[in-house]
């Protein structure tokens, strides 16, 4: 029989009427969750691999199966930067307004976004150093890494330029509370000048009419990379001061500073070698600039440059040591999806003392440049250890429950 009183029926139901209610299902599946929740900071693993390909390409002290290694860890690189872009791009395409507003209204993601095209350069320094001096590879690939130089010129430019503009119009960020992360897209800038030297002296027969104006345009990179640079330091020091380390979860985020100063010397290093020991200035001859008659000079400035500019990150890579030092003496240090981001800022370090142990023959640079690949390759393999972990535990990369629809929940019971 029906229930006259109506205490059985739906509007009778008082757990039914108070039972909460979010936009967004609780639970999801492992697709959506992977998705959804997709992070620019996985592009970080693409970052960190093209670099230790780069390192492994250009060690002074090569050996036998060093080669392989190298082309090993750039199609670890290739293949990883395919898979978390297509990610990425179905984050965009399934989920838009809310992943566009996700990602803008998070300045550490905001500055992640760069690692982006980032990781299309290193897959660019690939092409160049490796599949253009393949047997089967050739002058075309030289040609193909050209191309996609310039596009990934376009797209880090482009990229610095909104996150910046988007940094000013959507928040008012104090200065005791920049995080790191906004360093990204200045090293970004750098990476492409590096590449560009890489890409200007070591590409299967390029000329010096394709390779002037790439080492052209990487000596504006450099300049844009080093001044934005500049403008951020001092608030990052005027923030220690003020404020102390920053939070045991976020220490990792100090070898960011590294980045800029490294990247930028390395850059430098290696447009001045193209310019000079490589002869593309000689090759092109015009005006009073790209001659050989200015290559020569143009590479000592650019190497007595290198030098101030490692000095400063070699100083930023000292307090980010001392930083962990003192976070793990008072036990606390934990991993987190973070210490991806200490690897490519601390290897272009590693690059720049490559250069000089070329450039003055000198062992002790080669025996350090060894010494910071071989840690560069553990602290890659620790990494990898701590995120299949939490991958296996549900914490990362696949989180079933849904954060937003938790907040919602526990702003409700607020209510």
């Amino acid at each position: 029989m029906a229930n006259t009183n109506g205490t059985n029926g739906a509007h009778g139901r008082p757990d039914i009427e108070r039972r909460p209610k979010t936009s967004e299902p609780l639970q999801r599946s492992a697709f959506r969750a992977m998705v959804q929740d997709f992070s620019p900071i996985w592009f970080a693993w693409c970052m960190n691999a093209g670099l230790i390909a780069i390192l492994m390409h250009q060690l002074p002290y090569q050996f036998n199966g060093l080669p392989v290694l190298s082309t090993i860890a750039f199609m670890i690189d290739f293949v990883l930067f395919i898979i978390f872009s297509v990610v990425m791009l179905l984050r965009f395409a399934m989920f838009r307004g809310q992943a566009y507003n996700e990602i803008c209204d998070n300045v550490p993601d905001l500055g992640l976004l760069a690692c982006w095209p980032i990781a299309w350069l290193t897959v660019t320094a690939f092409v160049s150093l490796t599949v253009s001096e393949a047997r089967w590879g050739g002058h075309a690939f030289t040609i193909v890494a050209y191309v996609m130089w310039w596009f990934g010129a376009a797209w880090i430019i482009s990229t610095a330029v909104f996150v910046l503009v988007t940094i000013t119009r959507r928040h008012a960020i104090q200065d005791r509370e920049l995080p790191p992360m906004v360093f990204i897209p200045t090293v970004g800038v750098s990476t492409l000048a590096t590449v560009g030297g890489l890409l200007s002296s070591f590409s299967n027969e390029i000329s010096a009419r394709l390779a002037v104006p790439v080492i052209i345009i990487s000596f504006w990179a450099v300049g844009v990379g080093i001044f934005l640079a500049m403008i951020i330091y001092p608030m990052m020091v005027h923030q220690l001061f003020s404020k102390g380390w920053p939070a045991p979860e976020q220490s990792a985020g100090m070898f960011l500073l590294v980045g800029p100063m490294g990247q930028s010397a390395a850059a430098l290093q290696l447009l001045g070698s193209a310019a000079h020991q490589y002869g593309r200035f000689g090759g092109y001859n015009k005006g009073t600039f790209l001659t050989e008659t200015s290559a020569a000079p143009l590479e000592v400035a650019c190497i007595l440059l290198a030098f101030l500019l490692s000095g400063i990150a070699t100083i930023w890579l000292i307090l980010a040591f001392i930083r962990m030092i003192d976070r793990a003496v008072k036990k606390e240090l934990s991993w987190t999806p973070a210490w991806n981001s200490t690897i490519f800022p601390v290897g272009t370090l590693i690059t720049s003392l490559s250069q000089f142990s070329v450039e003055m023959d000198s062992p002790f640079f080669r025996v350090m440049t060894a010494i910071g690949l071989v840690w560069l390759i553990i602290l890659f393999f620790v990494n990898l250890g701590f995120t299949v972990w939490k991958i296996l535990k549900g914490e990362l990369l696949i989180v079933k429950e849904n954060p937003r629809a938790k907040q919602e929940l526990e702003e409700q019971k607020e209510q």
